[in-house]
């Protein structure tokens, strides 16, 4: 039983590094909590810092934060499927609610991703084809990273048994439920500036 906790409380760690924030402290000196949407993830880092090679490394890195501990717990467990559950939650909780930044992280999507690529790659390219599918529609990203996160548990679990096993949409479901809830968050603040932003071409 303590493997298991020890399984989570790494992957956690590894999660919890605020790669964002200490990248956007280096470069520009601020406080990326503070700036843009507050969000510590890629997105918001090329926002406050202008800089698009900045949010590179800032992806890099938080998907690297997710696929080291998935790979490593993966190769000496056999990908036994609770501590593939345990560190996808583990790294992923560790982003969104780092212990270092007062709980205050990102929305999970890159350190997700990076885990689910050492445990079923094919997840991560469903959910970026309904992604890129529903931003060239909507071009807004938020909500275009809601509407996969929910599709894709949908997905899998209407192909399971045939292209994937129950244990595969055990691991999925939470982290899901996760990273939609943290752009749930979100949603007021796209509304409040997509009707500012209708109202001054209105008013034109």
């Amino acid at each position: 039983m303590f493997d298991y906790f020890l399984y989570f409380v790494v992957s956690y760690l590894f999660g919890s590094f605020p790669t964002a924030y200490l990248l956007i402290r280096i470069a520009s000196k601020k406080d990326i909590r503070n700036e843009g949407s507050g969000n510590v993830g890629t997105f918001n880092a090329i926002r406050v810092s202008r800089k698009k090679w900045i949010g590179a490394v800032v992806l890099l890195i938080d998907l690297l934060k997710g696929a080291l501990p998935a790979w490593y717990a993966g190769s000496i467990s056999g990908k036994d499927d609770l501590i593939m559950l345990l560190v996808v939650c583990g790294v992923t909780l560790g982003h969104v609610y780092p212990v270092w930044l007062k709980f205050k992280g990102g929305r999970g999507l890159a350190v997700a991703a990076g885990a689910l690529l050492m445990i079923e790659p094919v997840f991560v390219g469903i959910w970026l084809a309904i992604w890129l599918i529903f931003y060239i529609i909507l071009r807004i990203h938020t909500i275009a990273s809601m509407i996969a996160t929910v599709a894709l548990p949908v997905i899998v679990f209407f192909a399971r048994n045939i292209f994937f096993s129950d244990q595969c949409l055990l691991i999925l479901l939470p982290v899901c439920m996760l990273i939609f809830q943290r752009h749930l968050e979100r949603l007021p603040d796209i509304v409040y500036e997509k009707s500012k932003q209708l109202m001054m071409e209105n008013q034109r």
